[in-house]
């Protein structure tokens, strides 16, 4: 792999500078334009990081994101183990693995670039209708159920792994790179596994619905209001939100009453609940998991809305957009 500089600067072990982008190739075709994220994470490979970049395949005249791992180390296996499972899963919503080079002087990933908006802004400059919420999440719940099939799990699921493009859809970025470069722990059982992602998916769709993220990581998203570090549910947050998305969204994130069974989490069972709200034969909602675990109905969660003393609170902004059209299959 030959790294060519024709302009500006390089930092340690050749890892391009944050203003050398345009002048930087890697492998003699990969043009890094612009650094999205900086270098360094808790968890990550060494002490430099890992820089996320926008990149040009001067060849096939496409952009395309790259990875910059620290250079002078070696590349644990466990990474290029997952790697090569991410890249044997097929589904068009899921970011595909291009080309890796771990063997160079500045080791790198080539991935697809997602086109479109993540997730966190699109909540923040106005939320979309919401059967529109719905109906993306559900995708990105069948896209990853694809990927639970095929034993690969995400993981590393937060507000930017998603984004939304009107023309093409839904992508789902970072399968496969993220878990195994920031050293997340693969859960012993797939059941673990399914129930990450889907809480994932669930946090990502409360806050579709409500403006709010429900999770406890830092985010541009305000924080959702908590009772005794608890959450409330999105109908508690704000009006408007359908009974039945109420009810699945708390089925995701475990919301369950008191005394009542945890379901069985999967983002399959979450993608046939998301499904049944778009066929109005399927109402009300009633979910049993393959597993045999306990029905999930539209009264899951309840309204609640006596938590606010009848009023719902302010929104800092967020508003409803009818904005976004969910492109024809």
């Amino acid at each position: 792999m030959t790294v060519t500089v024709e302009a500006g600067s390089t930092g340690r072990a050749g890892v391009p500078s944050s203003r050398s982008g345009p002048s930087i190739r890697l492998g003699g075709r990969f043009r890094l334009d612009e650094r999205m994220t900086g270098a360094s994470g808790p968890g990550s490979l060494a002490a430099g990081g890992i820089a996320l970049w926008k990149a040009t395949d001067e060849v096939l005249h496409r952009p395309v994101t790259v990875h910059v791992l620290p250079g002078g180390e070696p590349v644990p296996g466990h990474v290029v183990t997952a790697l090569q499972a991410a890249a044997r899963v097929n589904d068009p919503r899921l970011a595909t693995v291009y080309d890796t080079d771990f063997a160079a002087q500045v080791p790198y990933i080539v991935s697809e670039w997602a086109p479109g908006t993540h997730l966190e802004d699109l909540v923040l400059s106005g939320l979309p209708r919401p059967a529109l919420a719905a109906a993306m999440i559900a995708d990105a719940a069948d896209a990853l159920a694809v990927a639970h099939k095929a034993d690969r799990p995400h993981l590393r699921l937060g507000p930017r792994s998603l984004r939304w493009d009107t023309r093409s859809g839904l992508k789902i970025t970072g399968l496969g790179i993220e878990a195994a470069l920031f050293a997340a722990d693969q859960p012993a059982a797939s059941a673990d596994a399914g129930a990450a992602d889907t809480m994932a998916l669930g946090r990502m769709l409360y806050a579709l619905l409500t403006g709010f993220w429900p999770g406890h990581e830092t985010t541009a998203i305000p924080a959702a209001p908590r009772n005794k570090g608890r959450v409330y549910t999105p109908r508690q947050v704000r009006a408007g939100v359908p009974g039945v998305l109420n009810a699945i969204t708390c089925y995701a994130l475990q919301l369950q009453p008191p005394g009542a069974a945890a379901p069985t989490l999967t983002p399959a069972g979450l993608a046939m609940a998301l499904h049944s709200v778009q066929r109005p034969s399927y109402s009300p909602f009633r979910l049993v998991d393959s597993a045999g675990g306990t029905a999930v109905s539209a009264q899951y969660a309840g309204s609640g809305r006596r938590a606010w003393h009848g009023k719902t609170p302010r929104t800092r902004g967020a508003r409803h957009r009818t904005t976004l059209v969910r492109p024809a299959a």
